[in-house]
């Protein structure tokens, strides 16, 4: 590894739909009703000046990015780009709940004239590959700063509580969709046995700044602990506090302004608070504002305080090395008990599916509910059946230093407790991890730690999870060697 001159290219496009198509990111179908705003993909690419080492950043703004996804965008990469390595792109979602569906599957007949998943699919790939193509044609000198700040934006999600909730008596027990004992995600924290909030937050904003040859600021790689699910259940097209950020950012540094956005490990938060929510709504109300926009705003006072003491930073000749490793850590074991309820679940639901499409009025919402929650239970039957083969399950991680910094990746949906071990044992100056970075056969799965295994519920149980604690330490552990690696 030597100090090597860098090149930097940009490319933005937007990935908004032309016709309804279902969302992502709820149990039901949602047939979208417009665009509230514009869901856009941004690529990023760093090169050595020989263009021997480099990354390629690209951010969309879904709910995750399965593999076949992944693979069919970097094999259109690869036509556009015959010259560079796909496997050093690193593809992740901003976890958007108002974005098109990427799962395509388990759904009643759509209407006429909803696109298919498969088209929106076909759309998303030609897109993403041209923007691949013109970040790479775009690469010319430039420099890079990184910073650090804070700015609230998340809150853990998951309400503890003393007593068994499985045991109270008013208990609902919902085939398919969840197991619950002490824990809760969005738990009400107005009950009698409420104990506490699961999980540590965190506020930080890590974010790396762009900068061409005249020390003009050109883009913002920003690196933030919360997926973006404010308004999570609208059923119109939108990249969520992410298009007020971009739109308060953009005022600020100028319209030409790149922003790629990132989510560290998050999860178990949200930008829901559980505690003190009606004097936050108070708040909102008096500032005649809503929480996007708040947000957003949190986000550009800090952005707006930091960079000016970034740009007396700029490094245009550093340290550079991506590696790309594939690593195996253990499953979450399904055990015969939780196999046999998960049947016992599918059957009921299989019936109640039966009776209800045998009625003439049948309700597109609620049989894709069924649909969806189905599929829950045939996915935990397939897990079950792969741990026969073996423990181990293999991912794709990455690791790429940036002078003192580093980029790391994984592909679930991270508990915060791993982000924070993995950051509190970096040799880096600033640490940014990219959860819901592409791949895996189920998409954006929970990696809940040990404690919110003890509690379960949603994001924490048999039907959330690949992989379980141990399984978590040891992504922890990887993820720590490859940045050693850096170092050596």
């Amino acid at each position: 590894m030597k100090n090597s001159s860098i090149l930097i290219g940009w490319a933005t496009t937007g990935i908004s739909p032309r016709y309804p198509i279902n969302l992502g990111g709820q149990m039901q179908a949602r047939i979208s009703k417009g665009i509230l705003d514009p869901i856009t993909a941004t690529a990023l690419v760093i090169s050595s000046e020989n263009k021997k080492e480099y990354v390629m950043f690209i951010s969309c703004d879904v709910c995750t990015i399965r593999q076949e996804v992944l693979d069919r965008c970097r094999a259109g990469i690869k036509e556009q780009l015959p010259e560079i390595d796909v496997e050093r792109i690193v593809m992740n979602a901003t976890h958007t709940h108002t974005a098109p569906d990427l799962q395509g599957s388990d759904l009643p007949t759509m209407p006429n004239g909803v696109m298919s998943t498969t088209d929106y699919i076909v759309f998303l790939v030609e897109k993403i590959s041209k923007l691949a193509y013109s970040a790479w044609k775009d690469l010319k000198c430039g420099g890079v700063s990184w910073i650090y700040g804070n700015a609230v934006v998340s809150h853990n999600r998951r309400a503890v509580y003393f007593d068994d909730l499985s045991k109270r008596i008013d208990y609902k027990y919902l085939p398919g969709m969840t197991t619950e004992r002490f824990a809760r995600m969005y738990g009400n924290t107005n009950d009698i046995m409420f104990s506490h909030i699961e999980g540590y937050e965190d506020h930080s904003l890590n974010v790396l700044c762009t900068w061409d040859s005249k020390n003009k600021l050109t883009g913002l790689v920003i690196n933030l602990p919360c997926p973006a699910q404010v308004t999570e259940g609208l059923s119109q097209i939108s990249a969520d506090f992410w298009n007020e950020t971009r739109n308060e950012l953009r005022k600020r540094f100028g319209k030409s302004l790149q922003i790629l956005a990132q989510t560290s490990a998050a999860g178990d938060q949200s930008p829901h608070l559980l505690i003190e929510k009606k004097a936050t709504e108070r708040m909102l109300k008096l500032k005649k504002t809503n929480l996007r926009k708040e947000i957003a705003e949190r986000i550009t006072r800090t952005i707006s305080e930091i960079v000016p003491y970034a740009k007396k930073d700029i490094k245009r000749k550093l340290l550079f090395k991506h590696n790309v490793k594939n690593i195996e850590i253990s499953r979450r074991i399904i055990l015969k008990d939780e196999f046999r309820q998960a049947q016992e679940d599918y059957d009921v639901l299989k019936k109640n599916l039966k009776t209800m499409v045998g009625t003439k009025e049948n309700n597109f919402l609620e049989e894709s509910f069924i649909l969806s929650v189905c599929a829950r239970c045939r996915r935990l039957f397939e897990k079950y059946q792969d741990q026969k083969k073996g423990n181990a399950l293999p991912i794709e991680i990455h690791a790429i230093r940036l002078g003192d910094i580093v980029f790391v990746t994984n592909r679930f949906e991270l508990y915060l407790d791993y982000g924070m071990r993995i950051k509190a044992r970096s040799k880096a100056l600033q640490t940014f991890i990219i959860q819901l970075a592409g791949g895996g056969k189920y998409t954006g799965t929970y990696l809940p730690t040990a404690r919110a295994e003890a509690g379960q519920s949603y994001g924490a149980c048999m039907y959330s999870n690949e992989v379980g604690s141990k399984g978590g330490q040891e992504l922890v552990e990887a993820t720590l060697e490859a940045i050693e690696e850096l170092w050596e």
